[in-house]
C-alpha cells in the first residue's frame, strides 16, 4: 500500500509574508467583531414599553427566561452573531491553511444576512458598524485566499 507523498500536513504549510500579514489583520478584525457584540445591536422595548438599545448578549442570554417563540428565535439569531466572530477569530489565529478563508467568508455572509434581514428596521449603531466591518472582512478574506493560492514571486 503506497501513500501519496504530495500530501502536506498543516504544520508543514509555509506561509508567505503577505498571507501572514493578512491572517494577522483578519484576526484583529475578528477581535473587533467580538468586541462589537457588546455594543447596541437593536432597538427593543424595555419593561415599560419604552424603546431601548439592546446588545447581542442581552438578547441571546436572558436570565428571566424567554416569553415566547419570537424571543427564542431572536436568541438563536443573536447567539449566532455572538458565536461566529469568536469561532472565526480562533480559525484565523490558529489556521495557516486556506480553510480559514472559506470559514471566514461563510461566517461573514451568514452574519451580514442576519444583520440585514434578521434585524431589519430595528438596527442600532453596533450592528451597523458590524455589518460594514463584515463587508470589509469579506474583501480581506478574498484577498487572503488569492494570496495563498497564487505563488509569491518575491520569495523565489
Amino acid at each position: 500500500m503506497t501513500f501519496n507523498k504530495s500530501y502536506k500536513r498543516n504544520k508543514d504549510i509555509v506561509e508567505s509574508k503577505k498571507s501572514k500579514g493578512l491572517r494577522v489583520f483578519l484576526t484583529i478584525l475578528y477581535f473587533v467583531q467580538v468586541v462589537l457584540t457588546t455594543f447596541p445591536f437593536m432597538w427593543g422595548p424595555d419593561e415599560k414599553g419604552n424603546p431601548k438599545q439592546l446588545t447581542a448578549f442581552q438578547i441571546a442570554i436572558q436570565p428571566d427566561g424567554y416569553q415566547g417563540a419570537a424571543e427564542i428565535k431572536l436568541a438563536i439569531i443573536f447567539g449566532i452573531l455572538v458565536l461566529f466572530p469568536a469561532v472565526c477569530f480562533f480559525f484565523c489565529l490558529l489556521d495557516k491553511s486556506a480553510l480559514k478563508n472559506f470559514v471566514s467568508f461563510a461566517c461573514c455572509l451568514v452574519c451580514a444576512c442576519i444583520i440585514t434581514f434578521g434585524i431589519g428596521g430595528m438596527i442600532a449603531t453596533g450592528a451597523l458598524i458590524a455589518l460594514l466591518l463584515y463587508i470589509f472582512i469579506l474583501f480581506i478574506s478574498t484577498a487572503s485566499l488569492v494570496s495563498q493560492v497564487t505563488p509569491d514571486k518575491t520569495e523565489e
